[in-house]
């Protein structure tokens, strides 16, 4: 599918649901121009979220800490998110922060095939169903790497494009005082934007802490 195949598309997806569109928006790359993150980026970036949420909404987690200072799982942290799992006394305001990456986390698990369906992003997500890929014990969370099947380029694509679409929407509403349309929950919305946009290497950015959500 060409760029403004998937932008006319998208674009006629959105106003059945309701959710009003803007021309004037960037158009994501088709597939020939994009090279999607890589199985091995994707786990360790899933690894590394389970990691700071589960801070985020732990009391205590000197298990994570030990999990994340042997060998070189400490890199898989951004920079951020190190600060915020190895602070023993971490602000209120950046563990609320953390806790909305769950989402972030839930939607790269459908990139890497191991959530089914997303939906609308309109409600808080629950990934019960793939913790148990995630480690419980000082190991490598080698089930975890041996689920992950990466979706197909264009489906992924479908989604970037479709989330700059949508987050563009809740925007405009917010500058306007409006309540979201059709029920997107902001939030939402936000995290999964940025976590296609890492997804999809969107303007080159490789540091997890600065990928942007232009619209």
């Amino acid at each position: 599918m060409t760029p403004e195949a998937r932008r006319a598309a998208n674009e006629a997806l959105l106003t059945q649901l309701g959710i009003p569109t803007n021309p004037d928006l960037l158009i994501i790359e088709g597939a020939g121009d994009t090279a999607l993150r890589s199985e091995d980026e994707l786990w360790r970036r899933l690894v590394a979220l389970w990691g700071v949420v589960g801070a985020a909404t732990l009391q205590q987690n000197a298990f994570l800490k030990n999990y994340f200072s042997a060998g070189e799982r400490r890199a898989w942290l951004s920079n951020d998110e190190a600060a915020f799992l190895f602070n023993d006394t971490p602000d209120e305001g950046d563990a609320i922060r953390f806790s909305w990456r769950l989402e972030a986390l839930y939607f790269l698990g459908w990139c890497a095939g191991l959530v089914e369906d997303l939906g609308l992003p309109v409600r808080a997500s629950k990934v019960d169903a793939i913790l148990p890929l995630f480690p419980h014990d000082e190991g490598d969370a080698l089930m975890l790497r041996a689920a992950i099947r990466l979706r197909p380029k264009e489906d992924i694509l479908d989604w970037a494009d479709r989330l700059v679409r949508m987050h563009w929407a809740v925007r405009d509403a917010q500058q306007h005082g409006r309540e979201a349309p059709a029920g997107l929950n902001p939030g939402v919305v936000l995290e999964w934007h940025h976590a296609v946009n890492w997804m999809i290497r969107y303007k080159g950015e490789d540091d997890w802490d600065s990928v942007g959500t232009a619209t």
